[in-house]
């Protein structure tokens, strides 16, 4: 009882930890907020968070497929649950609170907590580089306006596409795994892994140009090639909670030409409030359509089969 009461209570400051930390994150830029806010108007404010919560289920599909090939099948629900609320650790600054939350939250599922870092490791370096490969290509052909030139940006979507490919992947799981296990990772996963991560930066970006208000679709490819390249950005600053100062900086930089100063950070800012909000929101629904975890988890298998 003693230790369920201790795990209890890590679970909710954990909730008040991200909260306070997502609440600082705005703190001093409230009446920039409500004026970035008034200016788009609730119906792409809306339409804004609804593709944000799509590319968040996309991410969360994807970790699940990661965890079955490490040998550990939870059912979608579950497992969006694991993600999502577990997820909510990037808010605190440092880069281990989501690996720990997701680990946590996984062995009340039965899940090991070697398996749950690696399937998260392995779900973070696919989510940043396929970001900078997605990016790197659109810069690299002109689609973003930037003055880095197009060889710079030829080299990025290769390393990017070095750092996903499956030998990287693979040997990346069979390290953190442990001995005895050994990951599948092969064209077929980086296919359907790439698609999904595909349709994810659409969404994300389509968020964008909703705040934008842009409807040209060559502003679309701006909008999707400037967040995945700003997110990965975010994601490289590792003790900035959820990559903020980061993400906005690069953002800017790459709507600023095309938009304006004054409406690329407005967007940018207002993009920020949409992932928290969507975050939070889809963590608060998984949760609530989870099934029960168990009370006592089972003993952890440090080298569980890969299915």
């Amino acid at each position: 009882m003693t230790r369920d009461r201790i795990l209890l209570a890590a679970r909710i400051g954990f909730v008040l930890l991200t909260i306070g930390f997502a609440w600082w994150g705005f703190n001093g830029r409230w009446h920039e907020i409500a004026d970035a806010v008034l200016e788009t108007g609730p119906l792409h404010l809306l339409l804004a968070i609804g593709l944000t919560v799509g590319g968040l289920l996309g991410t969360a599909l994807l970790w699940r497929h990661l965890l079955a090939h490490l040998g550990a099948a939870v059912p979608r629900r579950d497992a969006a649950a694991i993600f999502l609320v577990g997820q909510l650790g990037k808010y605190i600054p440092g880069s281990v609170w989501t690996f720990a939350a997701q680990a946590q939250l996984g062995r009340r599922h039965d899940v090991p907590g070697r398996v749950s870092v690696t399937a998260s490791a392995i779900f973070l370096l696919i989510h940043t580089f396929s970001g900078i490969l997605l990016g790197s290509l659109l810069a690299g052909t002109g689609v973003l306006e930037t003055r880095v030139a197009w060889w710079w940006w030829a080299a990025a979507a290769v390393a990017g596409a070095a750092l996903v490919s499956p030998p990287v992947v693979r040997r990346v799981a069979d390290r953190l795994a442990g001995r005895g296990t050994v990951a599948r990772f092969g064209i077929g996963d980086l296919i359907l892994t790439m698609s999904v991560m595909a349709a994810v930066w659409i969404a994300y970006g389509a968020a964008v140009a909703a705040l934008l208000d842009a409807r040209d679709p060559d502003h679309l490819l701006l909008a999707i090639g400037a967040f995945a390249l700003s997110h990965a950005a975010g994601v490289l600053m590792v003790l900035a909670p959820a990559g903020i100062g980061a993400r906005e900086g690069v953002l800017i930089a790459l709507l600023g030409p095309t938009f304006g100063v004054g409406p690329a950070a407005a967007a940018a800012l207002l993009a920020r409030v949409v992932h928290a909000s969507a975050d939070f929101a889809a963590a608060a629904v998984a949760r609530a359509v989870a099934h029960p975890a168990r009370a006592e988890p089972q003993r952890e298998d440090a080298r569980a089969p890969v299915g």
